[in-house]
């Protein structure tokens, strides 16, 4: 009798191709967890493989818990930010290899063999090796949790890394075209959150009519934007509403009734850089001829007051848009005379024959 073939627990495979669709099939069959090892020098295997990007996003979707190891260094800083939108990442400076591990049941690993004459330059090709042997795959998943329980978080290594690429600024910028320069390249660079707050209803038809709102186009759609504007009039409320709307469908905007003490235009990028432009004269038709000085930092100290600042203003803002609903709500009814009245229902049971 012929002994029927079965799968073997261990396999290599050899062809690009045949890893691509050996790790997809995996992935798009899990159901609980992916944890990932990313060496340093491969960010490609995960950045740049538009498929598997979009099954280990399809994963978080559904609610499974994704997890990256890596080793953070100032050439990985984007790539890790981009692995940050899909689930937990964490630093590990002894982070080694390429490996993911689904479920818990189902190891991959990633190594490299040369090929060629060696008489040629040498070529790489990238080989995997999986396995779903329970005993091998439980050492390697302690090996993943204990390199997450001694890591630190990827977003504290990073703005570590930062502070250190870069020395704090606070600069005073009094060219207007260098100011607006500088603030379009800062609203082009966001890469997780945007804070931009308008004192007054006029400053921010300045920024519409100038070109500056069309950027938020050019912006990648998971960055989280916030308009705040000062905007007593409801009509104004609409106008700026549409404009908004035609540069970016998906935006919070909340306004303010009241005028402001100080008449500025704000942004804050990714929670890192601020830029505080004094508004000089706001009765002024252009961005140059009503801007005076801008305060443009990346101190920390700085950056967090503009979002204090911001963040303080927005939840006012909330406030008075609930008490708008309050009183339009008791204008509604103003004038009925509205009696209490009792409802009497009787509940009668009949038996099915």
């Amino acid at each position: 009798m012929q002994q029927r073939w079965t799968p073997a627990q261990i396999e290599i495979q050899y062809a690009n191709e045949d890893i691509a669709n050996v790790l997809l099939h995996i992935i798009s069959n899990s159901r609980e967890s992916f944890d990932c090892c990313v060496d340093q020098d491969e960010f490609t295997l995960i950045i740049e493989n538009e498929k598997l990007w979009d099954a280990i996003k399809a994963l978080k979707n559904k609610g499974s818990r994704v997890r990256f190891v890596t080793k953070v260094k100032e050439g990985t800083i984007s790539s890790c930010k981009q692995m940050t939108k899909l689930g937990e990442v964490f630093h590990n400076e002894k982070a080694k290899g390429t490996f993911q591990i689904i479920d818990g049941k189902d190891y991959l690993c990633y190594f490299m063999v040369d090929q060629g004459n060696t008489m040629l330059p040498q070529k790489h090709e990238h080989r995997l090796f999986h396995t779903n042997n329970k005993a091998f795959v439980s050492i390697q998943q302690c090996l993943f949790d204990n390199l997450c329980s001694n890591a630190v978080a990827a977003k504290e290594k990073i703005k570590e890394i930062e502070r250190g690429i870069r020395t704090d600024f606070a600069d005073t910028i009094n060219d207007p075209a260098e100011i607006r320069k500088i603030l379009n390249n800062q609203i082009m660079s966001a890469k997780e959150e945007l804070l931009l707050l308008f004192s007054t209803t006029n400053s921010f038809y300045r920024a519409m009519y100038s070109g500056m709102l069309n950027l938020l186009q050019q912006i990648p759609s998971d960055v989280n934007i916030k308009v705040l504007i000062q905007a007593a009039d409801r009509t104004i409320d609409d106008s700026i509403q549409q404009g908004i709307r035609e540069s970016r469908k998906k935006i919070q905007i909340q306004y303010l009734t009241k005028p402001m003490q100080k008449k500025i235009v704000t942004i804050v990028v990714d929670q890192s850089i601020s830029v505080a432009i004094e508004i000089k004269d706001d009765t002024k038709k252009t961005f140059e001829e009503a801007s005076g000085a801008a305060i443009y930092s990346n101190s920390e100290l700085t950056v967090s007051s503009c979002i204090s600042i911001f963040e303080t203003l927005w939840i006012q803002s909330e406030i008075e848009k609930q008490n708008k609903i309050k009183q339009a709500y008791f204008q509604m009814f103003k004038g009925f005379d509205l009696k209490g009245e009792t409802y009497v229902r009787r509940w009668t049971s009949e038996k099915k024959r």
